[in-house]
């Protein structure tokens, strides 16, 4: 997820929209394009876009984190950056912990939970402006 929404975002520096597809795809189909040893996950669809999305339902800092009015300010923007992830049917089923200096992610239960944990994870840095190792 981490590094698909890597490519998700610079396709959108090209102009062009994408979209994450999980379950809606014909899997037999594709096999015939990744190897026998290979598995796939999930699909990023792109081209361009006839409208660039819609806004959608966001849960708050609290019910993803343990942002308070005391957390850094990194923390509480990496947070609300992670918010605006796209994750499967936009359920947002992650939870950030602060921790001293460091970051908890973890995913709930749902469809395609490690690959929205990944999403998360990139829009945190993003929004933090702190890079990978500020992850436990």
């Amino acid at each position: 997820g981490y590094y698909g929404e890597k490519l998700v975002m610079e396709l959108m520096n090209l102009g062009l929209g994408s979209c994450w597809v999980a379950l809606t795809y014909n899997k037999k189909n594709i096999r015939k394009y990744i190897e026998p040893n290979e598995n796939l996950v999930i699909v990023i669809a792109f081209g361009i876009p006839a409208n660039w999305g819609y806004n959608h339902k966001s849960k708050l800092p609290r019910q993803v984190s343990n942002v308070s009015d005391n957390s850094p300010q990194w923390f509480k923007d990496g947070v609300d950056c992670a918010l605006n992830a796209p994750t499967a049917i936009n359920q947002q089923k992650f939870m950030l912990t602060l921790v001293d200096d460091k970051v908890k992610a973890k995913a709930r239960f749902a469809p395609s939970a490690k690959v929205d944990l990944g999403i998360v994870k990139y829009h945190f840095e993003v929004g933090s402006g702190k890079d990978h190792s500020i992850w436990i």
